[in-house]
């Protein structure tokens, strides 16, 4: 009996060693800027993903809904809204979900990443962590920054500079860049026409435009300044705002540096432009909303109503333009010529607008609110956790992340399913 349990003993130990010396191999180094293989230190554990998930009724695949960032979704909701249902992400969901080709993808304050699909049903599960490099285990990456949906990938990037690429159907590591320029807070965004991506450097502002193929650099511009904000893309132009006090744009397919579009006074910008065609819109320190023309640098109108800081990307309709203020507010413009038509009183810190049809979505702490976009009456408010996300709004559904660690969709209310709104 003997000599049968200690040649077991013996196997046992040896696949123990064999299993600690895997869990703390060495970490392929990377020099900055030059994309790595798929790391084994982000652990993925997919619970059967589906092939074929169920339809989301149309994609958010990036902050602010699109490589423009205009706010804008093509969806209709009714004046009440219900939860459908509610996933434990198991850490705080402080940025905006992504929805793409069926599923939900949401990120935590402590480095893991899920995807969803349409009815609730957890697909998968990764942790994304950093070399145990003396520590007694590998540590956690912070996710500060939403992230954005790319062909059969979700790209994230985190405060300790790296730019990950994941497998939208499993959440298999793809690739990882490490960027020189350190943090990453501005979401990453994508223009699908030039098939690139493009993601800027906080500390100094730097703008890089990367191949989602691989995660090679395909050209990198000098820092501007600090910027915190997402950049807004189109086959024209790049654009995004600093701590300079304006506007920058860029030629997307070649980085070449086109115009810097100064705002006078406290022109700071922390959010994301929102832009159609030559057109954009930003919002500045100052308590100001900036109207100008990408292809001249003109500024064509400045509203200055609020009275703090409009930090949030500004949602763009027809014929208005919608902002939120550090002072609580939520405003109305009119597109063409800048002036305030209504503004709401949120009683609590807004996030960037949604606009859905004649709809507004606006988060609020942790309220969700829904407001008529011709005139500012709040339709339907629900308090959903102490803070939540700006949400991701399809056909399908809205979906927004939590503090208490959850991600949550929500649809119409039973009873108002049958009378929507215009979209």
């Amino acid at each position: 009996m003997r000599r049968v349990v200690i040649p077991i003993l013996l196997l046992v130990a040896a696949v123990t060693v064999a299993a600690a010396l895997w869990t703390l191999r060495p970490y392929p180094a990377a020099d900055p800027e030059e994309a790595a293989p798929a790391s084994p230190s982000t652990a993925s554990t997919p619970s059967t993903p589906s092939t074929d998930p169920a339809d989301t009724g149309g994609d958010w695949p990036g902050y602010h809904g699109g490589p423009e960032l205009r706010g804008a979704a093509d969806a209709a909701f009714p004046d009440a809204l219900a939860v459908k249902w509610r996933v434990k992400a198991g850490a705080p969901v402080r940025q905006t979900p992504v929805v793409k080709d069926g599923r939900i993808f949401a990120v935590t304050a402590r480095g893991d990443v899920l995807a969803v699909a349409a009815d609730g049903t957890e697909l998968w599960r990764a942790e994304l962590r950093l070399p145990a490099e003396g520590n007694p285990e590998p540590l956690h990456m912070r996710i500060e920054a939403p992230p954005v949906a790319v062909k059969d990938l979700l790209v994230v990037g985190t405060d300790e500079g790296i730019l990950l690429a994941l497998d939208a159907a499993t959440g298999a590591e793809r690739w990882r860049l490490p960027l020189s320029g350190g943090v990453i807070r501005g979401a990453p965004n994508y223009l699908p026409t030039l098939d690139r991506l493009f993601v800027i450097e906080q500390s100094a502002g730097a703008l890089l435009c990367v191949n989602p193929a691989d995660g090679a650099v395909v050209w990198r511009v000098e820092g501007v300044d600090r910027s915190d904000a997402a950049p807004s893309v189109s086959e024209q132009f790049v654009v995004y705002g600093s701590c300079a006090g304006a506007l920058h744009v860029f030629s997307p397919e070649k980085g070449e540096k086109l115009r810097d579009i100064k705002i006078e006074g406290d022109g700071q910008v922390a959010g994301g432009a929102a832009m159609e065609g030559p057109l954009v819109w930003a919002g500045a320190r100052g308590g100001m909303v900036v109207h100008a023309n990408l292809e001249t640098g003109e500024i064509l109108w400045v509203n200055e109503d609020m009275e703090s800081e409009v930090f949030g990307t500004p949602a763009v309709a027809a014929d208005r333009v919608v902002a939120v203020s550090n002072d609580g507010f939520l405003y109305a413009l009119d597109r063409a010529a800048g002036t305030l038509l209504w503004k709401h009183d949120t009683l609590g810190f807004p996030l960037s607008p949604v606009i859905a049809g004649d709809r507004v979505l606006c988060a609020a702490d942790g309220t969700l609110l829904l407001v008529a976009l011709a005139d500012g009456k709040v339709l339907w408010s629900q308090e959903l956790s102490d803070e939540i996300t700006s949400p991701a709004v399809t056909r399908g559904g809205i979906y927004l992340g939590t503090e208490d660690g959850a991600l949550v969709a929500l649809g119409p209310a039973p009873a108002a399913e049958g009378t929507v709104n215009a979209p």
